[in-house]
């Protein structure tokens, strides 16, 4: 009892809520004064996942979140152990030629092992920034990456020109390149998949709304097209550099470029490119990935896990995956990712159908964070039926498919495997017209219904008034500022006073808890 009390995460000194098996302040709404990033939704996966799936049924869309964030961050924290390895190397020959000791069965050579270990080691301290004050060093990484992949392009190309892959036919019909093309669309979504979920992870520390909407633009489809193609090409060019195989893993040329030549010169290049690697590789991963399924941690269970804390465990769980074999590969790595499209892109089509059509961006948040059997989201025992049917229904025909992509001795129809290569097209489409349809035809109680008091200081006096709710007043700290009373509702003719704080709800001031460790 007393460790569980030590564990327990502090109420929110912001707003006055206690911490409950429902809540805790890293999964509240966040004030204006954590929204630094210039984008918003206030709410993260978990929120949205409650309001689709209901109180008890969101844990089935946060479980394959945290096992996507889990399986996402031990392949690139491998990754990311391959780009210390590099920079290693470049520093040290005997480190370079280091013997390995681990055997065949590991799958993995020891100086692997050791950058995968100080990988970990480096991403520890990066955990403890908090997510909001993350904008800046992510944005420089980002712009480290593409320098790194533009050089690297450059350097190729210059050396072996465009390469034969661009000029190499598929020896396909018509029809089989149209499937290819499916294939290669939902392989694509399969890549980012995991960031179209985390988005509401990430928007709700924009300071307002629709801001991001440009940023994502750009990033995916101008940087999502120009890198891609940088990769392409280099790829290309090692073929008629190296003869053989392309190499598409960047830290392969560079280990090639000290194998070579083990120059001062070439060791130089090694080290900057390596290092400029390393740089993206803690951003995605932390940012991308831990904090991801931190938050989906929290949200799992909010009285002893907050952000930081996941962001630990979901590292600690990383290594059960043994990324070394899945990364091994480049064909089982891609036929990974788009296994993932099966599950997840119907959830995104049942959540935006939820959002912007059944409930038409009006929500109560208030209710996120209750088990009382009259909540907006409890709907039938704590599981909304109709998100649950059409999520199964969607994404079952897709599994046949896939279980061939990743096994291919495991032979299927090949209808079964088409609609696996299409099914990001039609597991999003069926999913947006199926829940449409049970929507309408069996309605839950309370949609489109929003607070009338902004309880959890989400909003500016502003954007609280526009939206026709009681601006929210913050706890009586050092003698300033008070919550708002009954009879100061009235006025406002306010539905629910029962979700209002009053004075001796309050709790005491403290630090801020959202960090606490």
């Amino acid at each position: 009892m007393n460790i569980l009390k030590l564990i327990t995460i502090r109420d929110d000194t912001y707003n006055g809520h206690a911490t409950t098996r429902w809540f805790n302040p890293d999964i509240a709404p966040l004030p204006p004064s954590r929204r630094t990033w210039t984008a918003l939704n206030y709410l993260s996966f978990w929120g949205v996942a409650i309001i689709t799936l209901g109180m008890y049924g969101s844990y089935l869309g946060i479980l394959i979140r945290i096992i996507l964030a889990v399986v996402a961050y031990a392949i690139q924290a491998w990754l990311g152990g391959l780009c210390v390895v590099c920079i290693l190397s470049s520093w040290s020959y005997s480190f370079f030629t280091m013997v390995n000791t681990l055997p065949e069965s590991a799958h993995m050579v020891t100086r692997d092992f050791v950058g995968f270990v100080i990988f970990h080691v480096i991403s520890v301290p990066f955990m403890f920034i908090r997510p909001e004050n993350a904008r800046n060093p992510v944005a420089v990484a980002n712009a480290i990456t593409f320098l790194v992949m533009m050089a690297l392009c450059i350097w190729a190309t210059s050396r072996g020109g465009v390469g034969p892959l661009i000029h190499k036919g598929g020896g396909y019909t018509m029809m089989s390149r149209s499937w290819a093309w499916l294939y290669g669309i939902s392989s694509s979504v399969g890549g980012v998949i995991s960031g179209v979920l985390n988005q509401s992870d990430f928007t709700r520390f924009a300071h307002k709304q629709g801001v991001q909407v440009v940023g994502n633009i750009f990033s995916l489809l101008v940087l999502g097209t120009i890198i891609p193609i940088f990769s392409i090409l280099t790829a290309s060019a090692t073929v008629n550099i190296y003869g053989g195989d392309p190499y598409w893993n960047p830290l392969t040329i560079v280990m090639q470029w000290m194998t070579d030549n083990y120059t001062p010169g070439s060791r130089a290049a090694a080290f900057f490119c390596s290092l400029g690697l390393l740089i993206s590789q803690l951003a995605e991963n932390i940012y991308g990935n831990a904090y991801s399924g931190g938050i989906d941690l929290s949200g799992l269970f909010p009285k002893y896990i907050n952000i930081r804390r996941g962001c630990f465990l979901c590292a600690l769980l990383s290594w059960a995956v043994q990324p070394w074999l899945v990364f091994n590969s480049a064909s089982v790595f891609v036929a990974t990712m788009s296994a993932f499209t099966v599950f997840l892109v119907p959830l995104v089509g049942i959540m935006l159908t939820d959002y912007f059509i059944i409930r038409k961006q009006r929500i109560e948040l208030s209710q996120l964070y209750t088990s009382d059997p009259d909540g907006a989201y409890w709907f039938h025992y704590g599981f909304n039926w109709r998100a649950i049917l059409v999520w199964i229904v969607c994404f079952a025909p897709g599994i046949p498919g896939m279980i061939n992509s990743i096994n291919p001795t495991i032979q299927v129809g090949s209808g079964m495997t088409n609609y696996f290569r299409g099914n990001y097209i039609y597991s999003f489409i069926g999913s947006v017209l199926f829940y449409t349809i049970l929507m309408k035809a069996f309605p839950p109680k309370r949609i489109g219904v929003q607070d009338d008091y902004d309880v959890y200081g989400t909003y500016t006096e502003y954007v609280a008034e526009v939206k026709g709710m009681v601006p929210f007043k913050a706890p009586v700290i050092d003698g300033q500022e008070t919550p708002i009373e009954g009879e100061e509702l009235s006025a406002y003719k306010v539905r629910n006073p029962r979700y209002v704080r009053h004075e001796h709800d309050l709790i005491s001031p403290g630090p801020t808890s959202s960090y606490v460790l």
